[in-house]
């Protein structure tokens, strides 16, 4: 039997879903876990003791990281690059030794991204749909949201929190270093941290780009199947994977997702699944416009059952979950991570691998 594993995401502060939620979703035994951390900051030992002893509680063990967050300075080469650097590989460090402390064999993951300033980046953040579902998008046509709309940031990509005068400057300083200064800085950080993910048994998981478009002049360098290939070939190792995410790759209308997986998917570390529709057929200046939608949605741009059917038929065994929903029935979208639909996103993926004999 093949097992890909389902799983769902949690927050390890300021989760508005009780675990006791996440316990009723039919199939899930270990959760990912997002780190709402200090970026350029170790995760101490401890904190990762007390959310795993939190899991514990309720029966559930931990199946990915997502995410230790990456420093801006990292991506933007400043002086404390090698500081903050020397800190995330403690934390894999710690990691690592918390895993191994509960009897817990590697190897062990982590999904992170590269993205800056804001890692993915919406303006549309509450469209109903034609059922009324709270959907979140991206349309070039529409303007920027102001920091004052987007309220509890790290939930809407922003990993550190600025006044407006920061933000801009900090988009600025992305634009003045462009698509090779930031594959320069990438390169870097692989080269340094790969080395301890796999003394730690840690496989890493990059995730692209989202959406997989450079977005109003802010470069974006994970975004297609050949920059993939790249990432992985700067340091050849398991530990230096992919976390597939054909929802955040289908933006782009020249990504073909299935290609993609076809020739990509022994890097993979991990999945999420999700939906778009577009909602314009031509691009704006590269750029386009499109609305999350709900995951067995037959008007949507995301081939998902074929995918999970040629992941399946590989032998794919990564942990995947059910990655941006609507809000449905009343439930707050929380930016996409709405736990009614997500929960429903879950089943649907798991009935595909079952039909096809998992």
């Amino acid at each position: 039997m093949i097992n890909m594993e389902p799983t769902m995401l949690m927050w390890s502060t300021g989760d508005k879903n009780p675990l006791a939620y996440y316990r009723q979703v039919p199939g899930v035994k270990r959760l990912t876990v997002y780190f709402d951390t200090v970026p350029g900051q170790v995760v101490e030992r401890a904190r990762l003791d007390r959310v795993l002893d939190l899991l514990g509680e309720v029966g559930f063990g931990l199946a990915v990281v997502e995410t230790f967050v990456i420093s801006n300075a990292i991506k933007l080469e400043l002086a404390e690059r090698d500081e903050h650097i020397e800190a995330y590989c403690q934390t894999l460090r710690n990691y690592g030794a918390a895993m191994r402390a509960r009897g817990l064999e590697g190897p062990y993951r982590i999904c992170y991204d590269f993205m800056g300033p804001e890692n993915w980046w919406r303006n549309l953040l509450s469209v109903l749909d034609e059922e009324d579902r709270s959907c979140l998008g991206y349309d070039p046509r529409q303007p920027e949201p102001g920091l004052e709309q987007l309220g509890d940031r790290p939930r809407l990509g922003y990993p550190e929190r600025y006044t407006q005068e920061q933000y801009e400057r900090l988009v600025a300083m992305f634009k003045e270093r462009g698509e090779e200064g930031l594959w320069s800085a990438l390169e870097y950080f692989l080269k340094a941290i790969i080395p301890v993910a796999e003394e730690e048994q840690i496989l890493m998981g990059l995730h692209p780009d989202d959406p997989s478009f450079n977005v109003r002049g802010r470069p974006r360098i994970v975004k297609d199947g050949a920059a993939l290939q790249r990432v992985v070939d700067i340091v050849p190792s398991a530990s230096n994977g992919i976390t597939f995410c054909p929802g955040s790759l289908a933006t782009n209308r020249h990504n073909d997702v299935m290609d993609i997986a076809q020739k990509l998917w022994p890097h993979f570390v991990f999945c999420h699944f999700r939906n778009i529709r577009f909602l314009a057929e031509e691009d704006f200046d590269g750029e386009w416009a499109f609305l999350e939608t709900y995951h067995e949605d037959e008007k949507g741009s995301v081939p998902i059952p074929a995918l999970m059917k040629l992941l399946y038929d590989k032998g794919c065994t990564v942990p995947y979950r059910a990655d941006h929903a609507p809000g449905m029935y009343g439930h707050d979208a929380n930016f996409g991570y709405g736990l009614v639909a997500r929960a429903q996103g879950l089943s649907y993926l798991q009935g595909i691998l079952r039909g096809l004999g998992a």
